[in-house]
This record gives C-alpha cells, sequence and structure tokens, in this order.
C-alpha cells in the first residue's frame, strides 16, 4: 500500500506504508494510514522524528561486518534516506508557521 503526503509549501510524495507507518509512530501520531499534523503541532512532531531517527541510526550494525560473498548484493537504504522527503516537508512546513502536513491511502 501507498502513503501520500501532502502539505502546504511543498510536492506531494508517495511513500510505502511498511516505511511510512513507523516514521509517522516516530513522529508521535497514531501510525494511521490516514491523518494530519496541524501547524501547531509541526515542530514536535519534526523534533520527535529527527530524534527517533538519530537512536535508529546509532542502532545500526555495521554493514561491513555481516558482508557474505554473493553475486548479488542488495543495496539497503538506510530509515534516515527513505525519511528525507517527510522530513524535508515537515522543515518547510514548520519554518512557514501556518503550514500542515496530510496524509492518506494512495
Amino acid at each position: 500500500m501507498l502513503i501520500k503526503f501532502k502539505s502546504k509549501e511543498s510536492g506531494d510524495f508517495v511513500m510505502m506504508s511498511d516505511v511510512a507507518l513507523p516514521l509517522l509512530k516516530m513522529m508521535g501520531t497514531s501510525g494511521m494510514s490516514k491523518g494530519a499534523v496541524s501547524a501547531d503541532e509541526l515542530r514536535a512532531s519534526l523534533s520527535r522524528l529527527e530524534s527517533a531517527l538519530a537512536q535508529v541510526s546509532e542502532k545500526a550494525p555495521d554493514a561491513d561486518a555481516d558482508q557474505e560473498d554473493e553475486e548479488v548484493k542488495e543495496v539497503k537504504l538506510s530509515l534516515n534516506t527513505r525519511a528525507s522527503p517527510l522530513l524535508e516537508m515537515l522543515r518547510r512546513e514548520a519554518a512557514e508557521g501556518d503550514g500542515y502536513v496530510m496524509w492518506q491511502e494512495d
């Protein structure tokens, strides 16, 4: 399932729900596939998400430690990388002071 994010100051984007829903929970929301963060909550949500992502990256295992000889190696994007569009949207809206971020199934 895809989750579509919308805001006043940023372009819309979609994200797979298996990535989006955990990020939404990190922001302090219910983690449901439909919701919104109002202007009053933007800075707090952004701060919670940044803090949670920092903790996740500290706990990430060293990629070289677990490498095995394989013909094809799958490149896995970190959660921080996948969160970039959402972080940017939250930052833009928080900077404006009167924005919002909404999401729903697409």
